[in-house]
Order: C-alpha cells, then sequence, then structure tokens
C-alpha cells in the first residue's frame, strides 16, 4: 500500500496540473477577440480601431500608450510655432496620422506626420509648403493596397486635395471645388471621392479622370466614406439645422464605383457631421 501512495499523489498532481493548463487554454480560445473592442473615443483620448493603442492628444505633444498601460511607446513633441490640426487612426491599421501646421517663411507649411505602432518605420510624411495663412489639414484618405494617400487642406473654407504615392511625390488634385466636405477613397485601387458641398454632389476621380456618381435625382447629397469592401457611403440632404449651421440628412444611401445606390437606411434627421461609417461597414449617427 506503501508503494502505491506516490503513485497515487503522483496522479493526482497530474490531473490537477492538466485541468489548469486546459482551463488556461480554454480562457484564451473563449476570450472574445480584439476585433470587438468598441471604440469609444472621448475628450483627449483617441483608440486605435482594434483597441490596441491609445493616443492622448495636448496642446504640447501626441503621445501614444499601449491601452491599459501609462507609459507612452511613441510620441511627437510640438514644437511652440507647431500645431496639430488633425489626428486619425488609419482605418484597418495601427498607424496613427497627425496633421501638424507651422507658419514658415513663405507661408504655412502642413505636415502629416504617421507613426506605425507594428514596424518602426514611418510609411509617409507628406509636406506641404507655401501655404495660405491658417492653411490646416481636415481630411486624409489612404489606398492601402496602392500605397496612395490623399490629403485635404483647408484654409478659412476653401479646399484643395494633394496627393502622394509610394515614392513620395506629391502634386495637387486639379479640377476640385472650391468648398469640400469630405474625402475618402477605395482600398483597393487609386481611386479618390470627394463631394461639393456648394452643389451637393459627390464625385470620384480615377485613371480615367472624375465623374459625379451620386444619384441625378435632384436631392442632395454629402460624402460619409467608404469601407474594407470598397462599398461607397453618401448622405441624402434634407436642408440645414435650425440655425443653418449643419446639414441634415434623412437617409444613406450604399454603392459601389460600377454599380448605383440604393436605399441603406432612413434617419430621422440628424447631422451629417455626426454620420460614420467603420471599416467593416457600421454605420453609427446621432
Amino acid at each position: 500500500m506503501k508503494k502505491l501512495i506516490p503513485w497515487l499523489l503522483a496522479v493526482i498532481a497530474f490531473q490537477a496540473a492538466l485541468q489548469f493548463y486546459a482551463g488556461r487554454y480554454l480562457s484564451v480560445l473563449l476570450a472574445p477577440a480584439v476585433s470587438s473592442f468598441e471604440v469609444t473615443n472621448s475628450g483627449s483620448d483617441r483608440y486605435s480601431y482594434d483597441g490596441r493603442f491609445r493616443a492622448d492628444l495636448s496642446n504640447e505633444a501626441v503621445k501614444i500608450y499601449t491601452a491599459g498601460s501609462n507609459k507612452p511607446v511613441k510620441e511627437i513633441d510640438l514644437r511652440p510655432t507647431e500645431e496639430r490640426t488633425y489626428f486619425s487612426w488609419l482605418q484597418g491599421r495601427d498607424i496613427a496620422l497627425v496633421g501638424i501646421s507651422k507658419t514658415g517663411t513663405k507661408g504655412t507649411i502642413c505636415t502629416l506626420e504617421s507613426l506605425n505602432m507594428v514596424t518602426g518605420s514611418q510609411p509617409f510624411q507628406p509636406t506641404i509648403t507655401g501655404l495660405s495663412k491658417d492653411a490646416e489639414i481636415t481630411g486624409v484618405a489612404c489606398s492601402t493596397e496602392t500605397n496612395v494617400i490623399y490629403i485635404q487642406v483647408t484654409s478659412d473654407t476653401i479646399s484643395d486635395i494633394y496627393r502622394s504615392d509610394a515614392n513620395n511625390i506629391l502634386t495637387r488634385v486639379g479640377n476640385t471645388p472650391p468648398t469640400i466636405g469630405r474625402i475618402a477613397s477605395l482600398s483597393s485601387e487609386d481611386a479618390l471621392l470627394y463631394d461639393s458641398v456648394n452643389t451637393g454632389r459627390v464625385y470620384l476621380v480615377d485613371r480615367k479622370g472624375k465623374q459625379w456618381i451620386s444619384p441625378h435625382d435632384g436631392y442632395r447629397y454629402a460624402l460619409i466614406g467608404t469601407d474594407q469592401n470598397d462599398d461607397i457611403y453618401i448622405a441624402r440632404l434634407s436642408g440645414p439645422d435650425t440655425h443653418g449651421s449643419a446639414m441634415l440628412a434623412d437617409a444613406i444611401m450604399v454603392g459601389k464605383k460600377e454599380r448605383a445606390f440604393s436605399l441603406k437606411e432612413k434617419l430621422t434627421p440628424c447631422s451629417v457631421d455626426s454620420i460614420e461609417v467603420s471599416n467593416g461597414g457600421d454605420v453609427t449617427h446621432g
């Protein structure tokens, strides 16, 4: 009997260890996926699309933290002559985009800096010089599969769009309306989208040229954005709000480059500025 006791103790210890590791393994398998993280951006905090990183924005710096940590892993310090005018996370990527404006001897200089949280590389850093006073970056759209990025620069209410490619060659997009709401791009090809605030039309620009793509039905439309499947989302406008300062939308339409738009959702009129579309195609609105 005494000879059996060590053997029995070994069996019990083995079973206990097996249950412990099985429990740990199953807890990992059954844990919610990171991609299910619900991004809640408020105050000076901005979370990446998967919730892995948090950006803290101030007048002095942009600091990126691993979620749950208080030690920054990357940061951009702003000089007294520099002002951060834009920040976003690249859709579907852990890359932070920071727009910085500063006054130069020959006009305002706008730079788009990027912080890649996966590697130490800096995918792009377009710098636009000779801009008018108070110019700032107000929109960025990136075609992730073609490595083309579009930058919307606005001074007062007048916007210009610039294109930078994989070789960091910067050019200005011609024949754009003076007042632009939002810009977007298709992920699978080099195609720019933007809307004209004055006419209520949405345009697409590709290698074939510029085309009016929103419905020709008498309504005015505003661009909302695109998703990872190159679906294009636009808002049908019902008119300005009671203060006349923001346009209201009463419906969201969805289409593609070669497919007509159809109704996705009717809305209780809400501000166009409150409508967003995620990389996965989820639409939120106020």
